[in-house]
Order: structure tokens, then C-alpha cells, then sequence
């Protein structure tokens, strides 16, 4: 007598917290890394103004990355995109261990930023494909996952600092510790017989590129001629990738980018992560004002984080993405008023209910625009359009965090986290719009 072993589907909480695992070391990158660039940039022997490049390069890589891979997806397949991009984590942190100079650890963290956009993307592409009454809870728990590792990354990187200043550098490695957990959730799959696209995959690398350079050259200080020739051919790159794209349907950059719900989707996204960048840029530097350390810091926004986890949960398990909708609408304006009330009044207190709202905002974003995305797009293009979505909300990340540094100088930092204000509110618009446009197709 033989005995069949029928394999167990996989729980939403299971494969939420393993994707979230997956995606969320990339998180670690700007945060947990920006606490050891004055030390880095003491032993590679170059100044700070210099040694920026550390944090700049990721955020230029990993928007990069995660859209090129997020389209690699749909060509290649979840397993050869989580391949590629362990072989890159792996290789950019064997260049941050032993570089000696600047341009080695740049270059090692242009490859572990590469690596991390495709990890981002393939988590959020997995957690899209999963069944439809899956779907939302498993979102939920990703969000959930997600706003743990940003309140933890100030922490992380001090943390991480006493051991090695390499080691902060390196964290994003940590989603290879996630592979062979979300291994099983992909599904092998054939190479399209179709040729790549690669003229429409280098067009929306080099814009991307070019976009995020414009975005961090008042951090860069880069020269106004410099400037200007960055925004000039950037917006070259732009109108090429379009032609392309017309020309070229099924190529690398999906169709989905010209619709109106994306760019509403892409615009709620933007304001969000602008929001949550500048807060985590700012709240660590006033808090460090008032006399707490870094570590203090970390332990200090560690409450919002769970509150964060518990209400993206509470949201996941809402009826309908319309629900949900409303809800993003509503945090974000929350969110809008809470940087007001921090820069206002500066105590810890008015502090981490920015953070928290910043925290919440950010989960709930990422599981509703997602699902929001997911339901309207061909299963054929869900990744690059994932991808794009990602890209598009980690530039605002970049606008967020620039501006705030950029209006530190002359206006003080509470003027420029007020400043950065607009930026959740632009979101709730963003959200508010989409959620109006759903109800008139729907209605």
C-alpha cells in the first residue's frame, strides 16, 4: 500500500512575511547605510561631501533595477530574475568588504542596489500572482513586513556600525537569507521564443538614470551647466523611450505606463514614499538635536512600526479595494497633518506620530496601489508595470529626501519638513482620484 504526500497550499500570512523578508533588506539601504557614511568616508580617505555617493548610487540603482527587472519577470520568469539578482548582492558585497577606495565601494553598492530592485520587484510580482481571494491578505502582510524594516533601519545601522562600518553598507544583503524561503513560491517557466527587447530595456535604464541623477544633483552639488544638460537629455531619453514604446507594444517597457489609472497610481506612490523618506531623514536628525542616540532612535520608532504592521493587517482584511482606497486617502492626509504638527511642535511625542502615520501610509500604499495595479493589467505585463510602479514611487522617495536636505540650510529643518508636507497630501489626491475613477467605472 503506497501513500501519496499531498503538498499544503502556502498560508497568506506564510508567504506574506517570507515576500516582505525578501523585499525588505532593500529598505536598509539609504536608512540604515546613512549612519555610516561619516565613518566610511573617514576610511576611504575622501570627504563627505564626496562619500554621499554611497547612499546616492542606491537609490539610483535600485530604481533601476526594480524596474528592469520587474519587465524581466514577465520575459524570464520570477526564478532567473531572483537568480540574477542574488548573484548580484553577492558580488556588490564582496566589493563593499574589501574596497579600499571610493569608486570600489560606489561600484559594490551600484550591484547590491541592482540586486535589491530585483528583489523588490519579484516580491511584489509574486505577491500579485497569487491567487485572487489570496491576494489581499497576502499584501497585507507584506506591507506589514515592509513597515517593520523601515522603522528598524536607523536602529539596524547603528547597530550594525559597532561591528564594521562595511557591515551597514552591506545590509541589503540580507534578502539572500530570504531565497530559499521564497524559492517554492515561483514557478518555473519556458523563455519566450519572441526576441528581448534590450534598445527599449537600456532606453528605460538611461532615463531612469537620468531622472534620479536631476532629482539628487542639489545633494551632488553638481554645477548648473551640468544640471542643465542632465534635465535636457533626460527628457530626450523620455521622448525616445515613448516612440519606442509605440512602435514596440510587447517590447521592454509596457504599454500600461500611458493610462491614467497607472500615472494616478504611480502619482499616490510618489507622495508616500517622498513623505516617508524626508520624515526618516528628518525625524533621526531632530531627535539627535534633543540630546537621543542613535540607537535610542531606533528602539524610539520602534512602537510605530508595530502600530504600522497591525493597522496595514487590519487593512488587508478590508471587503473591498474600494474600502481600502478610502483608507489610503484618509492616511495619507493624516499623514500631511502629522509632518505639519512635527515640525510645529518638535517634541518626540508630535515626532513619532509623524513617523507612525509616515510608517502606516507607506504599508498601506504599497497594498492597495499593488492590487489596485494587479486587477487592470495583463497577467503577461504585471511585473514591468509593477516594476515602473516601484521606480515612480522611489523617485518620489528621492524628491522627498532632497528637497528636505536642500531647504535644511536656509529654512531650518521643521521649515523643511513642512515643506515636504505637500507630498502625502499629493497622495491623497493621487489616491482620492483613483478611488473616484474606480466608483464612475464601477458604478
Amino acid at each position: 500500500m503506497t501513500t501519496t504526500v499531498v503538498p499544503t497550499e502556502a498560508s497568506a500570512a506564510s508567504v506574506g512575511w517570507r515576500l516582505g523578508a525578501l523585499y525588505g533588506p532593500a529598505i536598509y539601504g539609504v536608512s540604515a547605510a546613512a549612519v555610516a557614511v561619516p565613518v566610511a568616508a573617514d576610511r576611504l580617505h575622501t570627504t563627505p561631501a564626496a562619500a554621499v555617493w554611497i547612499l546616492t548610487i542606491h537609490a539610483l540603482c535600485l530604481g533601476i533595477g526594480a524596474a528592469v527587472a520587474g519587465r524581466a519577470t514577465d520575459i524570464w520568469g520570477p526564478r532567473h530574475t531572483l537568480s540574477v539578482g542574488a548573484a548580484l548582492l553577492a558580488a556588490g558585497t564582496v566589493l563593499c568588504t574589501f574596497a579600499t577606495i571610493l569608486a570600489v565601494a560606489v561600484a559594490g553598492r551600484a550591484l547590491l542596489a541592482a540586486g535589491s530592485g530585483a528583489m523588490t520587484a519579484t516580491a511584489l510580482t509574486l505577491a500579485a500572482g497569487r491567487p485572487p481571494p489570496q491576494r489581499p491578505a497576502v499584501l497585507a502582510h507584506l506591507g506589514a513586513a515592509m513597515a517593520l524594516f523601515s522603522a528598524t533601519a536607523p536602529l539596524a545601522g547603528a547597530l550594525a556600525v559597532t561591528t564594521s562600518w562595511r557591515t551597514a553598507l552591506v545590509l541589503p544583503a540580507l534578502s539572500l537569507t530570504a531565497l530559499p524561503l521564497c524559492w517554492p513560491l515561483t514557478q518555473p517557466r519556458q523563455r519566450a521564443p519572441a526576441r528581448v527587447d534590450w534598445t527599449g530595456g537600456a532606453l528605460l535604464a538611461t532615463t531612469a538614470a537620468g531622472l534620479l541623477l536631476t532629482i539628487q544633483s542639489t545633494t551632488l552639488h553638481l554645477p548648473p551647466p551640468a544640471v542643465a544638460g542632465l534635465v535636457a537629455g533626460t527628457c530626450a531619453l523620455a521622448v525616445l523611450a515613448d516612440r519606442h514604446r509605440r512602435r514596440h507594444p510587447d517590447g521592454f517597457v509596457p504599454t500600461v505606463i500611458s493610462r491614467r489609472r497607472f500615472l494616478l497610481a504611480g502619482l499616490a506612490g510618489a507622495g508616500v514614499y517622498g513623505g516617508l523618506f524626508a520624515c526618516v531623514y528628518a525625524v533621526p536628525q531632530i531627535l539627535t538635536r534633543l540630546g537621543y542616540s542613535a540607537e535610542g532612535i531606533g528602539l524610539l520608532l520602534m512602537p510605530s512600526a508595530i502600530v504600522a504592521a497591525a493597522t496595514a493587517r487590519l487593512v488587508g482584511r478590508a471587503a473591498s479595494d474600494t474600502a481600502r482606497r478610502r483608507v489610503l486617502t484618509g492616511v495619507t492626509a493624516l499623514f500631511s497633518a502629522s509632518l505639519l504638527l512635527a515640525a510645529w511642535d518638535r517634541r518626540p511625542v508630535a515626532l513619532i506620530c509623524a513617523t507612525t502615520a509616515a510608517f502606516a501610509a507607506f504599508a498601506i500604499a504599497q497594498t492597495t496601489l499593488t492590487a489596485a495595479i494587479t486587477a487592470r493589467v495583463d497577467p503577461r505585463q504585471r511585473g514591468g508595470a509593477l516594476g515602473l510602479l516601484n521606480l515612480i514611487s522611489f523617485t518620489g522617495g528621492a524628491v522627498g529626501a532632497s528637497v528636505c536636505s536642500a531647504l535644511w540650510q536656509p529654512w531650518g529643518l521643521p521649515a523643511a519638513l513642512a515643506a515636504v508636507a505637500v507630498l502625502p497630501a499629493i497622495a491623497s489626491a493621487g489616491a482620492a482620484s483613483l478611488h473616484c475613477r474606480w466608483m464612475n467605472r464601477t458604478g
